[in-house]
Protein backbone atom coordinates (compact mmCIF):
# COMPACT_ATOMS: atom_id res chain seq x y z
CA UNK A 1 0.00 0.00 0.00
CA UNK A 2 1.25 3.10 -1.30
CA UNK A 3 2.12 6.24 1.63
CA UNK A 4 0.20 8.68 0.68
CA UNK A 5 1.91 11.30 3.35
CA UNK A 6 5.46 10.22 1.96
CA UNK A 7 4.57 10.68 -1.74
CA UNK A 8 3.17 13.78 -0.65
CA UNK A 9 6.14 15.19 0.93
CA UNK A 10 8.32 13.37 -1.44
CA UNK A 11 6.52 16.24 -3.53
CA UNK A 12 6.72 19.13 -1.87
CA UNK A 13 10.38 18.40 -1.43
CA UNK A 14 11.29 18.12 -5.17
CA UNK A 15 8.62 21.72 -5.72
CA UNK A 16 11.36 23.59 -3.06
CA UNK A 17 14.26 22.27 -4.55
CA UNK A 18 13.35 23.15 -8.40
CA UNK A 19 11.86 26.59 -6.99
CA UNK A 20 15.26 27.31 -5.15
CA UNK A 21 17.38 26.33 -8.37
CA UNK A 22 15.06 29.00 -10.32
CA UNK A 23 15.04 31.41 -8.39
CA UNK A 24 19.06 31.18 -7.60
CA UNK A 25 20.28 30.16 -10.28
CA UNK A 26 18.20 30.54 -13.34
CA UNK A 27 15.85 33.71 -13.14
CA UNK A 28 17.83 35.33 -10.14
CA UNK A 29 14.37 35.98 -8.13
CA UNK A 30 13.33 37.44 -4.97
CA UNK A 31 15.37 35.17 -2.95
CA UNK A 32 18.43 35.52 -4.79
CA UNK A 33 18.05 39.78 -4.52
CA UNK A 34 17.49 39.48 -0.67
CA UNK A 35 20.29 37.04 -0.45
CA UNK A 36 22.42 39.30 -2.81
CA UNK A 37 21.43 42.27 -1.22
CA UNK A 38 23.40 40.82 2.40
CA UNK A 39 26.26 39.90 1.14
CA UNK A 40 29.57 41.95 2.31
CA UNK A 41 30.15 43.21 -1.33
CA UNK A 42 26.69 44.38 -1.78
CA UNK A 43 26.26 48.01 -2.28
CA UNK A 44 23.75 48.31 0.49
CA UNK A 45 26.22 46.54 2.59
CA UNK A 46 28.64 49.22 2.05
CA UNK A 47 26.82 51.98 2.29
CA UNK A 48 25.95 50.92 5.34
CA UNK A 49 29.07 50.30 6.44
CA UNK A 50 30.49 53.51 5.30
CA UNK A 51 27.61 55.08 6.95
CA UNK A 52 28.38 53.80 10.47
CA UNK A 53 31.99 55.41 10.10
CA UNK A 54 34.12 51.93 8.08
CA UNK A 55 36.79 53.73 6.27
CA UNK A 56 38.32 50.33 5.31
CA UNK A 57 37.50 46.67 5.22
CA UNK A 58 40.40 43.88 5.45
CA UNK A 59 38.59 40.79 4.75
CA UNK A 60 35.49 42.23 5.72
CA UNK A 61 36.44 43.49 8.81
CA UNK A 62 36.18 46.79 9.37
CA UNK A 63 38.36 49.47 10.49
CA UNK A 64 36.48 53.01 11.70
CA UNK A 65 37.28 56.34 11.39
CA UNK A 66 37.36 56.77 14.61
CA UNK A 67 40.54 54.22 15.45
CA UNK A 68 42.17 56.42 12.43
CA UNK A 69 41.92 59.69 14.26
CA UNK A 70 42.35 57.69 17.33
CA UNK A 71 45.74 56.58 16.08
CA UNK A 72 46.57 60.27 14.43
CA UNK A 73 45.96 61.43 18.11
CA UNK A 74 48.69 59.01 19.37
CA UNK A 75 51.01 59.97 16.26
CA UNK A 76 50.60 63.24 17.31
CA UNK A 77 50.80 62.62 20.53
CA UNK A 78 54.06 60.96 20.73
CA UNK A 79 56.19 63.48 18.66
CA UNK A 80 54.53 66.42 21.29
CA UNK A 81 52.10 68.09 18.53
CA UNK A 82 48.46 68.59 18.70
CA UNK A 83 45.77 68.36 15.70
CA UNK A 84 44.42 71.62 16.45
CA UNK A 85 45.44 74.45 14.14
CA UNK A 86 46.40 72.12 11.32
CA UNK A 87 45.69 72.79 7.25
CA UNK A 88 43.18 70.45 6.05
CA UNK A 89 45.75 68.94 3.70
CA UNK A 90 47.75 68.14 6.39
CA UNK A 91 45.24 66.46 8.59
CA UNK A 92 44.30 64.10 5.36
CA UNK A 93 47.70 62.81 5.32
CA UNK A 94 47.99 62.11 8.98
CA UNK A 95 44.79 60.27 8.39
CA UNK A 96 46.39 58.38 5.66
CA UNK A 97 49.37 57.56 7.34
CA UNK A 98 47.63 56.21 9.56
CA UNK A 99 45.10 54.25 8.08
CA UNK A 100 48.14 52.97 6.38
CA UNK A 101 49.43 51.43 9.52
CA UNK A 102 46.50 50.28 10.90
CA UNK A 103 45.75 48.08 7.48
CA UNK A 104 49.22 46.81 8.02
CA UNK A 105 48.88 45.97 11.50
CA UNK A 106 45.43 44.68 11.28
CA UNK A 107 47.36 42.17 8.29
CA UNK A 108 50.38 41.63 10.56
CA UNK A 109 47.78 40.65 13.64
CA UNK A 110 46.54 38.25 11.32
CA UNK A 111 49.72 36.28 10.92
CA UNK A 112 50.66 36.13 14.03
CA UNK A 113 47.54 34.84 15.77
CA UNK A 114 47.91 31.74 13.23
CA UNK A 115 51.63 31.67 15.22
CA UNK A 116 51.28 32.58 18.59
CA UNK A 117 52.80 29.66 19.70
CA UNK A 118 56.20 30.27 17.36
CA UNK A 119 56.12 34.06 19.22
CA UNK A 120 54.96 33.97 23.13
CA UNK A 121 55.25 36.86 24.94
CA UNK A 122 56.36 36.41 28.92
CA UNK A 123 55.27 38.66 31.50
CA UNK A 124 58.81 39.34 32.22
CA UNK A 125 59.17 40.69 28.68
CA UNK A 126 56.08 43.12 29.47
CA UNK A 127 57.41 44.27 32.77
CA UNK A 128 60.69 45.33 31.07
CA UNK A 129 58.88 47.34 28.35
CA UNK A 130 56.27 48.84 31.00
CA UNK A 131 59.26 49.97 33.01
CA UNK A 132 60.73 51.32 29.39
CA UNK A 133 57.40 53.10 28.57
CA UNK A 134 56.98 54.90 32.29
CA UNK A 135 60.67 55.79 32.68
CA UNK A 136 60.03 58.27 30.14
CA UNK A 137 57.75 60.01 32.64
CA UNK A 138 59.61 62.66 35.12
CA UNK A 139 56.65 61.27 37.79
CA UNK A 140 54.04 58.83 38.52
CA UNK A 141 51.21 61.87 38.72
CA UNK A 142 52.53 62.66 34.58
CA UNK A 143 52.41 58.94 33.50
CA UNK A 144 48.66 58.80 34.75
CA UNK A 145 47.93 62.35 33.31
CA UNK A 146 49.51 61.45 30.24
CA UNK A 147 47.63 57.97 30.54
CA UNK A 148 44.33 59.76 30.97
CA UNK A 149 44.77 62.54 27.82
CA UNK A 150 45.33 59.43 25.65
CA UNK A 151 42.02 57.84 27.32
CA UNK A 152 44.00 54.72 28.10
CA UNK A 153 43.75 52.51 31.28
CA UNK A 154 47.16 50.53 32.92
CA UNK A 155 45.54 47.80 31.77
CA UNK A 156 44.87 48.57 27.99
CA UNK A 157 48.21 50.00 28.27
CA UNK A 158 49.41 46.68 29.11
CA UNK A 159 47.80 44.68 26.50
CA UNK A 160 49.32 47.09 23.80
CA UNK A 161 52.90 46.43 25.00
CA UNK A 162 52.02 42.98 24.86
CA UNK A 163 50.77 43.19 21.70
CA UNK A 164 53.18 45.25 20.36
CA UNK A 165 56.26 42.63 21.37
CA UNK A 166 54.45 39.73 19.88
CA UNK A 167 54.39 41.33 16.60
CA UNK A 168 58.18 42.27 17.15
CA UNK A 169 59.43 39.14 18.15
CA UNK A 170 57.25 37.26 14.77
CA UNK A 171 58.87 40.04 12.98
CA UNK A 172 62.44 39.33 13.74
CA UNK A 173 61.83 35.82 13.60
CA UNK A 174 61.16 36.70 9.46
CA UNK A 175 63.65 39.50 9.10
CA UNK A 176 67.71 38.64 8.82
CA UNK A 177 69.69 41.10 10.52
CA UNK A 178 73.00 39.88 10.50
CA UNK A 179 75.66 42.42 9.59
CA UNK A 180 79.27 40.90 9.13
CA UNK A 181 82.46 42.74 10.34
CA UNK A 182 84.06 43.49 7.38
CA UNK A 183 80.49 45.18 6.27
CA UNK A 184 80.81 46.97 9.80
CA UNK A 185 83.95 48.11 9.18
CA UNK A 186 83.45 49.41 5.26
CA UNK A 187 80.46 51.40 6.75
CA UNK A 188 82.07 53.01 9.15
CA UNK A 189 84.66 54.46 6.95
CA UNK A 190 81.72 55.64 4.73
CA UNK A 191 80.17 57.34 7.42
CA UNK A 192 83.35 58.55 9.89
CA UNK A 193 82.02 62.27 10.00
CA UNK A 194 78.55 61.27 11.11
CA UNK A 195 80.04 58.67 13.40
CA UNK A 196 82.08 61.88 15.65
CA UNK A 197 80.98 62.71 18.95
CA UNK A 198 79.46 65.72 18.70
CA UNK A 199 79.85 69.12 20.85
CA UNK A 200 78.45 67.26 24.74
CA UNK A 201 77.85 69.12 28.38
CA UNK A 202 77.33 67.00 31.48
CA UNK A 203 74.39 68.17 33.43
CA UNK A 204 72.40 67.77 36.50
CA UNK A 205 68.75 69.05 37.31
CA UNK A 206 66.22 69.72 39.93
CA UNK A 207 62.99 69.25 37.98
CA UNK A 208 59.22 69.77 39.40
CA UNK A 209 56.66 68.29 37.65
CA UNK A 210 53.65 70.84 36.15
CA UNK A 211 51.41 67.71 34.66
CA UNK A 212 47.69 68.46 35.40
CA UNK A 213 48.35 71.61 37.49
CA UNK A 214 46.16 74.58 37.26
CA UNK A 215 45.95 77.93 39.07
CA UNK A 216 47.69 78.46 42.07
CA UNK A 217 49.37 75.04 42.23
CA UNK A 218 50.46 75.51 38.95
CA UNK A 219 51.99 78.74 39.82
CA UNK A 220 53.61 77.31 42.78
CA UNK A 221 55.76 75.40 40.66
CA UNK A 222 58.67 77.63 39.41
CA UNK A 223 58.72 79.39 42.96
CA UNK A 224 59.98 76.00 44.75
CA UNK A 225 63.27 76.47 42.43
CA UNK A 226 63.29 79.61 42.59
CA UNK A 227 63.90 79.21 46.57
CA UNK A 228 66.18 76.09 45.94
CA UNK A 229 68.43 78.97 43.60
CA UNK A 230 68.08 81.21 46.40
CA UNK A 231 69.54 78.03 48.46
CA UNK A 232 72.22 77.47 46.02
CA UNK A 233 73.48 81.07 46.25
CA UNK A 234 74.13 80.92 50.11
CA UNK A 235 75.78 77.45 49.71
CA UNK A 236 73.59 74.47 49.67
CA UNK A 237 74.27 71.32 48.19
CA UNK A 238 72.94 70.66 44.85
CA UNK A 239 72.82 66.88 45.44
CA UNK A 240 70.93 67.18 49.02
CA UNK A 241 68.59 69.38 46.87
CA UNK A 242 67.67 67.03 44.30
CA UNK A 243 67.21 64.43 46.65
CA UNK A 244 64.62 66.56 48.18
CA UNK A 245 63.19 68.34 45.97
CA UNK A 246 63.43 67.05 42.44
CA UNK A 247 59.82 64.62 40.95
CA UNK A 248 62.87 62.64 38.62
CA UNK A 249 62.86 59.46 40.31
CA UNK A 250 65.79 57.94 37.95
CA UNK A 251 68.03 60.96 38.75
CA UNK A 252 67.31 62.13 42.14
CA UNK A 253 69.23 60.35 44.24
CA UNK A 254 72.55 60.72 42.37
CA UNK A 255 72.18 64.62 42.73
CA UNK A 256 69.85 65.41 39.69
CA UNK A 257 73.10 63.92 37.52
CA UNK A 258 72.02 63.68 34.26
CA UNK A 259 75.28 62.29 32.54
CA UNK A 260 76.59 63.37 28.82
CA UNK A 261 74.30 64.74 26.68
CA UNK A 262 74.40 65.44 22.95
CA UNK A 263 72.03 68.68 21.00
CA UNK A 264 70.00 66.00 19.10
CA UNK A 265 68.47 64.09 21.90
CA UNK A 266 67.01 66.69 23.85
CA UNK A 267 63.84 68.92 23.35
CA UNK A 268 64.33 72.21 21.55
CA UNK A 269 63.95 74.39 25.04
CA UNK A 270 66.48 72.42 27.09
CA UNK A 271 68.98 72.37 23.80
CA UNK A 272 68.76 76.14 23.43
CA UNK A 273 69.73 76.65 27.12
CA UNK A 274 72.16 74.10 28.52
CA UNK A 275 74.75 74.39 25.08
CA UNK A 276 75.05 78.52 25.83
CA UNK A 277 75.72 77.70 29.60
CA UNK A 278 79.21 78.36 31.21
CA UNK A 279 79.89 75.38 33.79
CA UNK A 280 78.51 76.62 37.19
CA UNK A 281 75.80 78.62 36.41
CA UNK A 282 72.01 77.06 37.64
CA UNK A 283 69.17 78.83 35.98
CA UNK A 284 65.81 77.87 35.58
CA UNK A 285 63.98 76.05 32.49
CA UNK A 286 60.44 75.92 31.33
CA UNK A 287 59.67 72.46 29.46
CA UNK A 288 55.86 71.14 28.45
CA UNK A 289 56.49 68.64 31.33
CA UNK A 290 57.59 71.09 33.67
CA UNK A 291 60.36 73.70 35.34
CA UNK A 292 64.20 72.37 35.92
CA UNK A 293 66.51 74.35 37.67
CA UNK A 294 70.04 72.79 35.37
CA UNK A 295 73.39 73.35 35.93
CA UNK A 296 75.68 72.64 33.15
CA UNK A 297 79.24 70.79 34.76
CA UNK A 298 81.32 70.19 32.26
CA UNK A 299 81.50 70.95 28.06
CA UNK A 300 83.32 68.45 25.58
CA UNK A 301 83.91 69.49 22.00
CA UNK A 302 83.48 67.44 19.00
CA UNK A 303 86.23 64.72 18.02
CA UNK A 304 86.54 61.78 15.82
CA UNK A 305 86.18 57.97 16.93
CA UNK A 306 88.04 55.29 15.63
CA UNK A 307 86.38 51.69 14.59
CA UNK A 308 86.67 49.47 17.82
CA UNK A 309 85.42 52.45 19.63
CA UNK A 310 82.00 53.19 17.45
CA UNK A 311 82.16 48.87 16.85
CA UNK A 312 79.14 48.82 19.05
CA UNK A 313 76.98 51.59 17.61
CA UNK A 314 77.88 50.55 14.16
CA UNK A 315 76.90 47.34 14.21
CA UNK A 316 73.86 48.72 16.21
CA UNK A 317 72.95 50.97 13.34
CA UNK A 318 73.23 48.39 10.62
CA UNK A 319 70.95 46.52 12.13
CA UNK A 320 68.44 48.64 12.47
CA UNK A 321 68.60 49.60 9.17
CA UNK A 322 68.24 46.26 7.97
CA UNK A 323 65.29 45.78 10.53
CA UNK A 324 63.91 49.00 8.87
CA UNK A 325 64.39 47.66 5.49
CA UNK A 326 63.30 44.03 5.90
CA UNK A 327 60.36 45.42 7.76
CA UNK A 328 59.15 47.36 5.45
CA UNK A 329 59.59 44.72 2.56
CA UNK A 330 57.55 42.56 4.93
CA UNK A 331 55.09 44.62 5.34
CA UNK A 332 54.77 45.31 1.70
CA UNK A 333 54.93 42.00 -0.06
CA UNK A 334 51.93 41.21 2.79
CA UNK A 335 50.11 44.15 1.65
CA UNK A 336 50.77 42.93 -2.07
CA UNK A 337 49.68 39.34 -1.29
CA UNK A 338 46.50 40.68 0.17
CA UNK A 339 45.69 43.52 -1.22
CA UNK A 340 42.30 42.31 -2.98
CA UNK A 341 40.85 41.48 0.11
CA UNK A 342 41.72 45.31 1.10
CA UNK A 343 39.39 48.12 0.70
CA UNK A 344 39.33 51.32 1.34
CA UNK A 345 37.12 53.82 1.28
CA UNK A 346 38.39 57.70 0.55
CA UNK A 347 35.06 59.51 0.65
CA UNK A 348 34.94 58.22 4.81
CA UNK A 349 38.21 59.15 5.16
CA UNK A 350 38.02 62.72 4.24
CA UNK A 351 35.14 62.99 5.80
CA UNK A 352 34.63 65.87 8.60
CA UNK A 353 38.10 67.60 7.63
Amino acid sequence: MVDKGALARAVLYVVVILYLVTDLFIIGGPLRRSLARRAPDSVEVVEAAKDAGVVARIHYQPILLTQVDRRVEENLWRSGRKAEGLPREDRLLLRRAALNDLIDLHLLRLKVRFSQSEVPVTDEEIDVELSLFTARFPSEQAYLASLEEMGWSEKELHFRIAARIQQEKYLASMIDVTVGEQEAEVWFEENKERLAHPERVRARHIFRSSAGLTGEKLEEVPKVLEGAQIELSRGAEFDELARRLSHDKKTSMSGGDLGWLQPARLPEGLRNILFMLEPGNPVLVQTAMGWHLVEVLEKREPNERTFPEARQEVLAALEAVKRRDGLREYRKGLREREKSHIEVFFDVLERGL
